[in-house]
């Protein structure tokens, strides 16, 4: 029999059933167990002195949780807060909703996506890669034109025969640090990523990827450049990324359920549905196939839970020495150099009564809340949102994770108002305009979704034209993003009768309209776009251009046929095409104002887009 300190007893009261855990902490002693209804408290050591000896997961908390997820319609919330003071751990769970569409209660245990939350983990894998090489471990060896591997070190060195950037200089000067810090000069451009990609191939296409900005003039978030750090761990680890951070961080923390594998998740039977937020339909996980997951799982990847969320957050909390072990997982020069920040993301306070300027690690942003130093990041991709923050001064590290994607941030309010309760702050957690754009409500990975309405994605279109929208029919391309193709609905070509056919499953009445082109695109964010005229002129027209997901045949247990698509996109993307000089034949088109920064100049449209995709052949 186990000595009744090394038991931990986690208790779980939902709609009055009972959840009984047992499990064995190896260090720190047991405590108290307690619980409310719709929630659950796990704590290691009750012995903590001032705000760390409250409760976190209160009664009140507890309604708090539920009138959010009725107020968002969200099915399921999941919250775990940490608290370390010298070897002492507690640790506390709340959980609320369901899980899946047959009802099953969300558990501590419960796996979420915690999408950009992963960063993170890149940053802290490439100083463990870094950390080994100082001191001898590696196994793989470094190019003969580098010395050592540091933040430093140039992407160019490291993968010279596949690294470039639009600008010569950005290209040649660009560091570890730069790529992490989101200064590449790189805007976004995630409606490049590919459903069929890897990061090899990506890496290859960034040269034709249009950059708004110089190298370090200004930050600017970028998924693409946390897929090309973790093609880098994958180069200099000698092994997968992805089994790299299992053996070096998941397994010494203990983190037994998280993974990178959808399929492994699906296994344990604790993984979550997922559901669009604004039309609260069940949508898949939508990194499931093993080629998309590894691609991405640098950017958003990583599948987790509550319950070894608080085994990271401790970690991260203790300067990256497990408290369970006393043993090092992340170095304490990574672990300052990646909380560090070394660009800022807010120029000045945006409520000054809750925060400062706001800046940005690696894999991490740091502001203040309320004055009190926040270390944090936002996730989400479709159908998962999460937050994770720990306040290093307090000891203090939280999580939250949610089954449902926005326009709602209940995992932000949650997390905020626990914040605020632990520390005797004044509530403001029912606003979220303290935090930076890409953390409200959902992190740059993330497409969002509404009910599909045709006047929502339609625009006043200009029926007046010298060629007729037929004429745009065809297929495009772009190096840096590939093709997509657009049909006319008179167009006669097998491939194009099914592109149709999927629109017409879910548009009104199944009439497609003849003034508008509809298409196919096998990207990540979306499968379909859809362009109509808006107007013309000299030698061009304009055009608006929606990107979409197409369930044809609904999904899950509702059969019925939906669109999700983000919501940022309800107005289109503006689309200027470039006729022939002389001729009524399409060049190309250009999408326009798609990317973040100064607008594009020149006399042409080419030059003014912020991505030019060139008519390969009419259909």
């Amino acid at each position: 029999m186990l000595p009744p300190w090394l038991v931990t007893l986690i208790v779980l009261v939902q709609t009055g059933d009972a959840y009984l855990s047992w499990g064995v902490s190896t260090q720190v002693p047991l405590s108290v167990v307690s619980s409310i209804s719709g929630s659950v408290v796990w704590e290691d050591q009750p012995s903590l002195s001032g705000s760390r000896s409250k409760s976190a997961i209160t009664p009140e908390i507890s309604a708090y949780a539920e009138g959010l997820l009725k107020k968002h319609y969200v099915p399921g919330l999941s919250v775990d807060v940490v608290r370390v003071d010298g070897d002492s751990v507690v640790t506390e769970f709340g959980a609320w909703g369901t899980m899946t569409e047959g009802g099953d209660a969300t558990k501590p245990d419960t796996l979420f996506s915690i999408g950009s939350c992963s960063k993170a983990f890149v940053a802290s894998a490439m100083g463990i890669v870094m950390d080994d090489f100082a001191h001898g471990r590696n196994v793989t060896a470094l190019p003969p034109a580098i010395a050592e591997f540091t933040w430093d070190t140039k992407v160019l060195d490291l993968l010279p025969e596949d690294w470039a950037l639009d600008d010569q200089w950005a290209t040649k000067k660009a560091n570890i640090r730069d790529i992490l810090t989101h200064v590449s000069g790189l805007t976004r451009h995630d409606f490049s990523l590919l459903k069929d990609d890897s990061p090899m191939y990506l890496i290859k296409r960034l040269r034709y990827m249009k950059q708004k900005y110089e190298l370090r003039e200004r930050w600017s978030y970028n998924n693409l450049m946390y897929i090309t750090a973790s093609h880098i761990i994958s180069t200099y680890s000698g092994k997968p990324f992805t089994e790299f951070v299992k053996e070096r961080i998941f397994d010494p923390l203990g983190m037994t359920f998280t993974t990178y594998r959808s399929d492994e998740a699906e296994e344990s039977k604790l993984f979550s549905h997922a559901w669009s937020g604004a039309d609260r339909r069940r949508i898949p996980y939508w990194y499931a196939e093993d080629m998309m997951s590894q691609f991405l799982a640098g950017a958003g990847g990583v599948l987790s839970s509550a319950t070894d969320m608080t085994k990271w957050l401790a970690m991260l909390v203790h300067g990256g020495v497990n408290p369970y072990t006393n043993t090092t997982v992340v170095p304490p020069s990574v672990f300052d150099e990646i909380t560090t920040a070394h660009s800022i993301v807010v120029h000045r306070p945006l409520e000054p009564s809750t925060s400062l300027l706001t800046g940005y690690g690696m894999g991490w942003r740091r502001t203040s809340f309320q004055g009190h130093d926040l270390i944090s990041h936002a996730g989400g991709i479709p159908g998962f949102l999460a937050y994770v923050a720990f306040l290093p001064e307090h000891g203090l590290g939280i999580a939250a994770f949610a089954n449902s994607d926005g326009p709602h941030s209940a995992q932000l309010q949650i997390s905020l108002r626990i914040i605020e309760d632990l520390l005797g702050l004044e509530h403001t957690a029912e606003s979220d305009v303290h935090l930076p754009e890409h953390s409200r409500p959902n992190d740059p990975l993330s497409a969002r979704s509404n009910p599909y309405s045709s006047r929502q994605l339609e625009c006043d279109a200009a029926k007046s034209s010298s060629l007729p929208i037929a004429r745009y029919a065809g297929i495009y391309h772009n190096p840096g993003y590939e093709n997509f193709t657009l049909c006319a609905t008179t167009t006669d070509d097998e491939n194009c009768r099914r592109i149709l056919s999927d629109w017409a499953a879910v548009t009104p009445d199944g009439v497609l309209d003849p003034d508008v082109l509809y298409g196919e695109a096998k990207h990540v964010l979306y499968s379909h776009v859809k362009m109509q005229r808006t107007g013309s002129g000299d030698g061009y027209e304009s055009l608006r251009l929606f990107l979409v997901t197409l369930f044809p045949s609904g999904y899950g247990q509702d059969k019925t046929p939906f669109v999700y698509f983000d919501v940022d996109n309800l107005e289109g993307i503006e689309v200027e095409c470039q006729l022939w000089e002389r001729s009524s034949e399409v060049l190309g088109c250009g999408l326009k104002n798609v990317e973040e920064g100064p607008r594009g100049t020149g006399a042409s449209i080419r030059e003014r887009a912020d991505v030019w995709f060139l008519k390969l052949w009419e259909m």
